[in-house]
């Protein structure tokens, strides 16, 4: 909440009482704030940084440390404020900051730039080793960074994890963010040249922490809200290979064919940036083929819901949107949500037509209320038993699906409409 935004109230037993904003640049005489102060707080309540807003699909993040130890080289050595991870692996890393000084404000950036190239440097098991050597006064029996993880999802997969986190360092993959108190215009401003910077696989973010007390101190408001953040843009991407222990070769991978199709370059999200390496790395061109679909499947109203996997969605006047299936990380598509919602009949002819594009069939579940594509081996199919190959007719069974819903709905209508007549 900024300062345009008006003076906040806080309304209890039909009483209003002004909420005054807090001074945290340790200007004021008695401040007891310092730059521990949001760095403390952040560790303590993770759900204040708005991560939703930032990359939609991150999903939870949990707090590793604070001030994880780092070496720059040449003795120059520092510390990052604070270290979250998802558990899928996902990270975020923040500079926690009070405006002191215009100095503080000039170089903010450039030092979490800074810290997060250093990070992006680790392996697995350095990163690991300085979680660990930070969380030294946390009181947890974690032994681990994924025993970290555990203690709070106890169905996380220690190999995924490790994986993910080892990916997303190799691929400096994150959210990188600073907080603040009281950004300044100058700051804005300068996070917009970060976008100008060919090969970032991160999204920086401006968070600012507007703070309130009410006059006798005893409640305290705290608003988080985005002021900025960079979008990673599908474009030619710049990557390091190493091709052996002495040499290293510098790929860049111009844009896929799908994006002369777009009318503009499209920003997209560090899951969905990640989720298109996975599905290469088992199918070696499947992405390009998937990206060529979502966009001639967007021309007909489906829209990709990117969460932990991708999807495939489109919007419905009356309850829940149809959902023409799912896509997970590995490649796999199950249709079964096409007959959520009581969309038994509708489902069960689009998983007919796509079953018998592979050669498949459709099994039906819940007294067959519910039904979904398997492939001949009664396996669920995978996303290159239909692309590129069958894409048109893809296309069509989900024409043909959300025709069939919306006469569906234009029918129920009709009918209530008959009865309010009669």
């Amino acid at each position: 909440m900024r300062r345009r935004d008006g003076t906040p109230l806080l309304v209890a037993s039909g009483h209003a009482t002004p909420l005054n904003r807090v001074e945290l640049s340790g200007k004021g005489r008695g401040s007891n704030y310092d730059e521990a102060w949001p760095q403390k707080l952040l560790f303590n309540h993770p759900e204040l940084l708005p991560t939703e807003q930032i990359e939609p699909g991150f999903g939870d993040i949990v707090s590793l440390c604070c001030e994880l130890p780092l070496n720059f080289g040449a003795g120059r050595t520092g510390a990052l404020d604070n270290v979250f991870a998802t558990m899928d692996g996902g990270m975020l890393f923040v500079e926690a900051k009070l405006w002191r000084n215009p100095e503080a404000r000039r170089t903010v950036v450039a030092q979490a730039m800074e810290y997060a190239a250093t990070m992006f440097r680790m392996n697995y098991r350095e990163f690991e080793s300085a979680v660990m050597r930070a969380r030294q006064a946390v009181p947890s029996t974690a032994g681990s960074l994924y025993g970290i993880i555990k203690e709070r999802y106890e169905e996380a997969d220690e190999a995924e994890f490790i994986d993910a986190v080892s990916r997303n360092l190799k691929r400096g993959r994150a959210i990188i963010a600073v907080v603040g108190d009281g950004i300044r215009e100058d700051l804005e401003l300068l996070s917009a040249l970060l976008q100008t910077h060919a090969g970032h696989r991160f999204t920086f973010a401006l968070v600012e922490l507007g703070i309130y007390e009410t006059a006798d101190q005893l409640t305290r408001f705290i608003t988080p809200s985005v002021l900025a953040k960079t979008a990673l843009i599908e474009r030619g991407v710049v990557q390091i290979a190493e091709t052996s222990k002495r040499d290293q070769q510098i790929i860049i991978t111009s844009p896929d064919t799908f994006s002369q199709l777009a009318d503009k370059p499209r920003s997209i999200g560090l899951g969905e940036d990640e989720f298109y390496e996975l599905l290469d790395k088992r199918d070696p061109g499947i992405s390009t083929a998937l990206k060529n679909f979502l966009l001639k499947a967007d021309a007909r109203g489906v829209t990709a819901d990117w969460q932990r996997a991708l999807n495939l969605k489109h919007a419905f006047p009356e309850g829940n949107p149809l959902n023409l299936g799912t896509i997970d990380k590995s490649g796999f598509l199950e249709t079964g949500p096409s007959t959520w919602w009581n969309r038994t009949r509708i489902g069960a002819a689009y998983n007919g037509a796509l079953a018998s594009l592979i050669g498949g069939f459709v099994r039906s579940t819940k007294d067959e209320k519910e039904s979904a594509v398997r492939n001949a081996a009664g396996k669920m199919p995978r996303l290159a038993d239909f692309l590129p190959k069958h894409e048109q007719a893809w296309l069509d069974a989900i024409s043909a699906y959300v025709d069939a819903a919306f006469k569906g709905a234009g029918a129920a209508d009709s009918a209530n409409t008959t009865e309010l007549i009669a």
